[in-house]
């Protein structure tokens, strides 16, 4: 995710923070601040302790998900919550279901945990009073530690709100895909996402919570995302990877210098070039990449130099929704198309964008427009 930093490698996992991160802990001491520095000291430390525990609900999903074979790309926080990237789709309902459960189960496992340990060292009644006194009283470490039971309590229940995109959303598209199907099961939990979006909002606006408008802006576009990668989904399973190929697209030799090859991306719009050796792949290059050298090297250098050579491929007569899967689990912005071994061409994500620009002249009624279509072989 763009303007994010790693903090962290947790599992193999990489762990990273955005860049609005920062304000987290600013608005915990805003939020604290009327008891003072120190209340403010601590409000900052409480919102960096539930953003531990945010981490650790995702690292739930995601540790579910690599059990299940599904590639992790990493975790990243911000503001509104914790985002695990996942390289592609889970497989069957069931899968969603037990990776969408993992998140809330985590953080009633530490509820659990912590409220044990809590009601050992401080008993029940200190617990409930510093609850019942928050932002009355100055903070104490029993304060500190009821907090973070009560939010990961929080953070158990919001998540599992039936509505897309939240867990609970996940978990009800699974059960109902087993009788409606992927495509309408997702539409029907994300109509419940802005549904709920709008309800928040209102709440906000009347309540004057300023963050619950943010929140719901927030989820009414997640969730209208989620029902539009379905229908895209859908579309790209009926289209082969072979009928999405460029023909025209510039292919370069290993001998292909860097000045030659910053021609091609002079006139052409295309992210990565293949490159070949009498007709066989022998590696691919991308915009970046070539820029990069030729800023470093001039343009007197070869593409063989700096072109990847292990490229993720797909068969021509699989359906371009696999390329895409294939394209998250390599973390590659590209995939080779193979048929009977010959190389196609590459699918890059402007082939992919085209197909959810068809999507939308679809619903639009306007004409669709293609550069190729399904043949039945």
């Amino acid at each position: 995710m763009g303007g994010s930093l790693k903090v962290a490698r947790v599992a193999g996992i990489d762990l990273k923070v955005h860049w609005s991160f920062v304000l987290v802990p600013v608005l915990g001491a805003l939020q604290w601040g009327g008891l003072g520095t120190r209340g403010a000291l601590f409000g900052a430390v409480l919102m960096l302790l539930i953003f531990g525990f945010v981490a650790l609900h995702e690292l739930g999903h995601s540790l579910v998900a690599r059990a299940f074979g599904i590639p992790v790309k990493d975790i990243t926080l911000m503001p509104l919550g914790g985002i695990a990237l996942l390289g592609k789709k889970p497989k069957t309902p069931g899968q969603e279901l037990l990776i969408a459960l993992a998140g809330p189960a985590v953080n009633v496992v530490l509820a659990l945990g912590l409220g044990w340990v809590g009601v050992e060292l401080f008993g029940v009644e200190a617990l409930e009073r510093a609850v019942q006194a928050a932002r009355v009283e100055q903070p104490t470490e029993v304060t500190l530690w009821a907090m973070v039971i009560t939010s990961n309590v929080a953070l158990a229940v919001f998540n599992m709100i039936p509505a897309l995109p939240m867990d609970g959303g996940r978990v009800l598209r699974a059960f109902l895909a087993w009788f409606l199907g992927f495509e309408k099961a997702t539409k029907l939990a994300a109509s419940l996402g802005r549904l709920l979006a709008v309800g928040l909002g209102v709440l906000g606006l009347v309540g004057g919570n300023p963050l619950l408008p943010i929140i719901a802006v927030f989820i009414f576009f997640a969730a209208g995302a989620e029902a539009r990668d379905a229908s895209v989904t859908r579309v790209l399973e009926g289209i082969r990877a072979a009928d999405a190929v460029n023909p025209y697209a510039p292919r370069f030799q290993p001998a292909t210098t860097l000045g030659e090859a910053m021609q091609a991306l002079i006139f052409t719009p295309y992210s990565a070039f293949a490159v070949e050796h009498f007709g066989r792949l022998v590696g691919v290059v991308t915009r970046e990449q070539v820029m990069a050298a030729v800023n470093e090297w001039g343009a007197h250098g070869y593409v063989a130099g700096v072109m990847e050579r292990q490229v993720p491929t797909v068969d021509g007569r699989e359906p371009l929704e696999a390329a895409r899967q294939k394209m998250n689990e390599a973390l590659s912005p590209f995939v080779a198309v193979l048929q009977d071994g010959l190389f196609l061409g590459l699918i890059t994500e402007v082939e992919l964008a085209q197909q959810a620009q068809w999507v939308d002249a679809l619903k639009s009624g306007q004409p669709r427009r293609r550069e190729a279509r399904p043949v039945e072989r």
